[in-house]
């Protein structure tokens, strides 16, 4: 994942996570059991997700630390949000607990920070949520094919939605 896209997937997060106290609406996120997924994924979204899970699942069993296996959790934290809350919330705090000084320390924070929030959700925020969806998946789904990685036009649309 490009380091920018994983900077503005962490600020996006964080924004969302740190406005929640304007007018607000119950939404799936925040009134969801925690077996549930945060992110609702489509058919056919689901097949290639389950392939990023079983991948990045393989190299985190085979890493100890570093740049690969900071991906390898944080791409399978990604994942989990469209499998199961609960499942994420470990994940991001294995991240955490393994290499506490990674370069997705702040994303991960931001992620349980929302991921535990249990106040509902403002529309604006539901919007945004909305969008960071459809970023992640994109994103994950470029992973998945074998040339492609994030593009700057994503990057773009993202610094966009954090202003």
């Amino acid at each position: 994942m490009g380091k920018y896209t994983v900077f503005y997937l962490g600020l996006l997060v964080l924004g969302v996570n740190s406005m929640g106290g304007c007018t607000t609406i119950p939404s799936h996120p925040s009134t969801a059991l925690p077996s549930s997924a945060f992110f609702i994924v489509d058919g056919a979204e689901l097949k290639p997700l389950q392939a990023i899970a079983h991948a990045q699942e393989a190299r985190m069993k085979n890493c100890h630390k570093g740049l690969a296996c900071e991906d390898a959790y944080y791409v399978r934290g990604l994942v989990a949000l469209f499998e199961n809350r609960a499942d994420a919330i470990t994940i991001f705090q294995e991240l955490r607990t393994v290499m506490p000084n990674s370069r997705y320390d702040a994303s991960a924070i931001g992620w349980l920070n929302l991921l535990q929030d249990k106040a509902p959700v403002s529309s604006y925020n539901k919007a945004l949520l909305g969008q960071l969806r459809q970023e992640i998946i994109q994103n994950l789904l470029e992973r998945s094919e074998p040339m492609l990685g994030a593009t700057k036009e994503q990057g773009r649309h993202v610094a966009e939605l954090t202003r």
